[in-house]
């Protein structure tokens, strides 16, 4: 009778070997695609950004931009000032915000960036949370959209 249940236990413990072995596999590929989504989250990030240098042409990119945040963002606008865009946080998980800066060098070239942000995003230990996929989407369409919708003024 122990020679019949051998191969039950046997089976019972490949069983486990596979499983254990499939989990190993799929946390690896979605961290494989949480890096790869990193890497398009940086380089979105690098090109939302827009230049000036008159300041008629800098208050018209200014305002293009808060119309363009106001699209962008579920929530409203809870700051906006000369240097500083900014919505709400929303209260739920998976929703973009977003930010947007504009700096003057000391050449008197101004910049204006766009940034978006998502509540539940990541994880305490900087792994992706469950609304990763969701936020990052948003929040790369956003950004790869900026300079080609605020546009460049002349």
């Amino acid at each position: 009778m122990k020679c019949m249940r051998l191969p039950v236990v046997l089976a019972k413990a490949l069983f486990l070997s596979m499983t254990v072995s499939l989990a190993a596999c799929t946390t690896a590929n979605q961290m494989i695609a949480f890096r790869h989504t990193e890497t398009q989250l940086e380089a979105a990030r690098e090109q939302a950004w827009v230049t000036c240098s008159s300041r008629a042409a800098c208050d018209e990119i200014w305002n293009r931009t808060r119309l363009y945040v106001q699209l962008c963002s579920r929530t409203a606008i809870s700051r906006l000032n000369d240097s500083v865009i900014e919505t709400e946080t929303p209260h739920e998980s998976g929703v973009a915000y977003f930010w947007a800066e504009r700096t003057t060098d000391e050449s008197g070239t101004t910049t204006v960036r766009l940034k978006g942000m998502c509540r539940g995003m990541y994880a305490s230990d900087g792994d992706p949370a469950w609304t990763y996929g969701i936020c990052a989407d948003q929040i790369r369409r956003a950004e790869m959209s900026f300079r080609g919708v605020v546009g460049e003024v002349q």
